[in-house]
């Protein structure tokens, strides 16, 4: 016998017309309510009935390979985790996974998407001024475009996801000034400073630096474009140039790669002090065992959860973002709190 919307409301202790608002994506029903009906429907294998006619909002996200399989797990975590709350069915997301992290394929896919006919895009990128192209050209073609985790301000987008990072530097730098002196001296390891999650970061860090006492001359900032072999170079060859290193701030991945170059520099004094951003399970593992002393952690999947809701918010119910940008949670992490 067919599951009917009857069934899932007398698993979820709801009436049917809320089961009805629900599953329809519907205003004004209480989260915690929402979260009991979906999971009902999901337990008794409910699908909601499409009508032939019903028109569907098609919306994209594209998803970058990194190099670490954890940001692109906690990305479509939150992905489904955004789908499973709206449960609309003229509402549809496609996941567009990328094979690189290329500003090359990234616009190539872009277009595509433009062409193709969504109504909507959502896109991690550089700042650059063919990434700035492409998003203008989408609005012009009268998509709603909204970036996560790299923002490209200034574009047309409607609204950005992602960390504060200018607060992440911060903390970064508010802890490791408490952990050298002034006359000593900081390695900055970055990916590419045109991205906005990376150079954010770098210049949160530099300036709170300076305002606990640092001079510029204190730190000097590396690109090595998250490739793992450059950035262990970078990290060995810095180490054994300058005597008055005494801590590395990785403002992006790869943390293996920063580990790495400490343990095959020539140093004859104590490993530096390690400070890195996301708490992935390597920087997790480095953390257990003493090697990374602190990670200024973000909720990674709340930047494609917040994405999609704002996209399907835009489209269903012409409801603009309320805010330019939403930040993530930050948290500041230690061994004794694994």
């Amino acid at each position: 016998m067919a599951v009917t919307m009857q069934d899932v409301a007398a698993l979820a202790g709801v009436s049917r017309g809320t089961v009805d608002r629900v599953l329809h994506g519907r205003p004004n029903v209480d989260s915690l309510v929402r979260q009991k009906v979906l999971k009902a429907a999901e337990t008794l294998g409910y699908r909601v009935k499409i009508p032939a006619s019903a028109p569907v909002k098609r919306a994209a996200i594209l998803i970058p390979t990194w190099s670490d399989g954890h940001f692109n797990r906690q990305i479509v975590s939150g992905i489904r985790r955004a789908m499973r709350y709206v449960a609309d069915p003229g509402f549809a997301l496609v996941e567009q996974p990328l094979r690189t992290m290329t500003m090359q394929e990234l616009l190539r896919e872009a277009a595509r998407q433009i062409d193709v006919g969504v109504d909507g895009l959502i896109l991690r990128g550089e700042n650059t001024a063919e990434v700035r192209a492409v998003i203008e050209q989408a609005v012009r073609r009268g998509l709603a475009v909204i970036t996560y985790d790299a923002d490209v301000p200034g574009s047309g987008r409607l609204c950005h996801v992602g960390q504060d990072l200018w607060r992440a530097g911060a903390i970064a730098a508010g802890v490791m000034a408490r952990l050298i002196r002034p006359s000593e001296h900081v390695l900055v390891v970055t990916g590419n400073l045109r991205m906005e999650a990376h150079k954010g970061r770098v210049d949160g860090f530099c300036r709170r630096l300076r305002e606990l006492g640092f001079d510029e001359d204190a730190y000097r900032i590396v690109e090595t474009g998250e490739i793992h072999g450059l950035t262990s170079e970078a990290v060995a060859r810095a180490l054994d140039s300058d005597s008055r290193l005494r801590a590395v701030y990785m403002s992006t991945q790869p943390v293996s790669a920063c580990i790495e170059g400490i343990r095959r520099s020539r140093m004859r004094q104590a490993p530096p002090h390690v400070i890195c951003n996301d708490l992935t399970p390597t920087a997790k593992r480095y953390l257990r065992e003493g090697t990374v002393d602190f990670v200024v952690g973000q909720a990674f999947d709340q930047e494609s959860f917040r994405a999609v809701i704002a996209m399907y918010q835009i489209l269903m119910r012409s409801e603009r973002p309320k805010r330019e940008v939403y930040y993530t949670d930050l948290s500041l992490l230690t061994r004794e709190m694994l």
